[in-house]
């Protein structure tokens, strides 16, 4: 960590109270039960991978669209969701970086720079963008025939886009 001198003393009190702040609130990033537990599900189907098989009856019914534009449904006994680890692909790819963001913003708390929630925010958004930056390029392993033809696109992990747009940071007491 390097101090830039300024010409004046820095605050030493308000570092403290910054890197005391960084002590007792972390940042929590990805999908919050709270806000859709459905989509929760979804991302945890896709995370880890799954296998659906039905509950109440012998078949699960899994619609697909006519060519003449009606429904009809396939009759399955099971469906195998493949493990598509995109949080864990985005940890993987970036944990230098987040190492990095951490101690420039130590030097820039030092500094009089940023403030402890700053930094927090800031990593925060960067583990969001990355996390959603990794769900669109994930193209492994792809999606079946009957999930393309439903969908519309071969991308595993995009359809409506609300997967992207649900990714999200919380700065939660430690």
């Amino acid at each position: 960590m390097t101090l830039t001198h300024t010409g004046k003393h820095p605050d030493f009190i308000n570092i403290a109270k910054q890197f005391d702040y960084l002590n007792h609130f972390e940042v929590a990033v990805g999908f919050f039960g709270e806000d859709d537990a459905l989509l929760l599900t979804i991302v945890r189907a896709n995370e880890y991978g799954a296998d659906i098989k039905p509950k109440k009856h012998d078949y699960l019914y899994v619609p697909y669209k006519k060519e003449n534009g009606k429904t009809g449904f396939y009759k399955l006994k099971e469906v195998h969701i493949p493990a598509r680890p995109f949080i864990k692909n985005a940890w993987k790819a970036n944990e230098e970086k987040y190492k990095k963001m951490v101690l420039d913003g130590l030097t820039d708390i030092a500094n009089g720079k940023i403030t402890g929630r700053g930094l927090l925010n800031k990593i925060g958004s960067e583990c969001v963008s990355d996390i959603r930056d990794a769900a669109i390029d994930l193209k492994n392993p792809p999606n079946a025939p009957l999930t393309i033809a439903n969908k519309g696109s071969e991308n595993p992990l995009v359809d409506t886009g609300e997967l992207e747009r649900k990714v999200t940071y919380k700065i939660i007491k430690a």
